[in-house]
């Protein structure tokens, strides 16, 4: 009889425990169904976040290191995207001014058809003469490619001299503009420049502003990036590391 009671609460016991875990169950059923829960994806997180946190910790601004190396060709970067295959001349009816001292031809005091000669070696550069009427005027020299002023100064041999950085057919090159008037290259350095920009005049000739020689433009294009400012060359194959203008002039 005892053992039969026993068993009966164990069983009672038991059945309380399912109805319990039953009601349970339905109860948590119904919750669900009022307020459904759905995973939340991670970007969802990132786009509710406070505006105000975001705009105190805005994105670092692109780099404008020079010591980056851009990873385009020169004529596809910014600076360099009008690479010129042409230049702009820089004289008034350039090609019939060349009539002394071309690019490469080799002079020196005593073989030269400039005299006096105080130079020897290969021309590195392209000399545009002027006309008798020119001397006592100014004669404006405009730049030959888009690019920008990156030095201006006196120096020996030339007088006046600007140096301007740009790109010939998809390759960095400086421009040397010789025998200017120092004073009257009004643009700054750093500046930038369009193809066809008044850069300057001429010197006057035989004065300190051509450094004593006669009135021209010398007119240099050296490969590369660094500034080289030499007339002559001594060794024929260092012309290499030059260009002839008048191969690029429109």
């Amino acid at each position: 009889m005892k053992t039969n009671i026993k068993v009966l609460i164990i069983l009672s016991i038991i059945a309380l425990i399912m109805i319990i875990l039953a009601l349970f169950f339905l109860f948590n059923q119904k919750v669900n169904q009022l307020n459904p829960q759905h995973p939340v994806a991670s970007n969802q997180n990132l786009n509710n976040q406070n505006p105000n946190t975001a705009a105190e910790n805005p994105l670092p601004a692109a780099t404008t290191s020079l010591e980056i190396s851009p990873a385009v060709p020169p004529a596809a970067s910014p600076e360099r995207n009008n690479a010129a295959t042409l230049l702009t001349p820089p004289i008034s009816s350039a090609l019939t001014r060349v009539t002394k001292k071309p690019f490469g031809i080799k002079v020196s005091p005593g073989n030269s058809p400039i005299s006096p000669e105080r130079f020897s070696g290969f021309h590195t550069g392209v000399d545009f003469e002027t006309f008798p009427d020119e001397q006592n005027i100014d004669v404006p020299i405009f730049t030959v490619c888009p690019g920008k002023l990156i030095y201006k100064n006196y120096v020996a041999g030339y007088g006046g001299v600007a140096v301007e950085s740009c790109a010939l057919e998809n390759q960095p090159v400086t421009i040397i503009y010789g025998h200017l008037k120092l004073a009257s290259i009004k643009i700054k350095t750093g500046q930038q420049l369009n193809a066809g920009d008044k850069i300057g005049v001429l010197g006057k000739g035989y004065s300190p502003e051509t450094d004593g020689e006669r009135k021209h433009l010398h007119l240099g294009i050296h490969k590369g990036t660094s500034i080289n400012l030499l007339g002559y060359v001594q060794n024929l194959g260092d012309l290499n590391n030059w260009l002839d203008a008048t191969k690029y002039l429109q």
